[in-house]
């Protein structure tokens, strides 16, 4: 199931300059998908004891992919909100990127270091 939103995030991020109606709808379906995968899943860091050096570092690299879904949840609400100021903020058209590319930094930093920990 997170194979298939992390997909429709993909499809509907790239395809949203010329088919914005539908890359909206492709994105949070993407969205809810991805998240309901990823939070059905059982944390990694149950794997490893309680005494296991490993264990702190992989509970804070989960933590840091919790935030991160946090921020694509943030990206697909920010799509949804028309161009004008909220809260004294200017939400504009690709205001969502922004959120889009801290998910995108977290996801692959967080990738990267717990395929890195889980080889020692």
């Amino acid at each position: 199931m997170e194979m298939a939103g992390e997909t429709l995030v993909v499809i509907g991020a790239a395809a949203w300059l010329p088919l914005r109606d539908v890359a909206m709808w492709v994105f949070a379906v993407g969205v809810v998908l991805m998240a309901v995968g990823r939070f059905a899943q059982e944390p990694f860091y149950l794997r490893y004891a309680q005494r296991d050096p490993k264990e702190l570092t992989m509970r804070r690299l989960y933590h840091q992919r919790v935030f991160g879904m946090v921020a694509l949840v943030l990206a697909a609400v920010v799509m949804w909100l028309p161009t004008g100021f909220y809260s004294g903020l200017y939400v504009g058209p690709t205001s969502w990127l922004v959120l889009f590319v801290i998910f995108v930094v977290i996801e692959v930093y967080t990738i990267f270091r717990i395929s890195s920990v889980e080889k020692k």
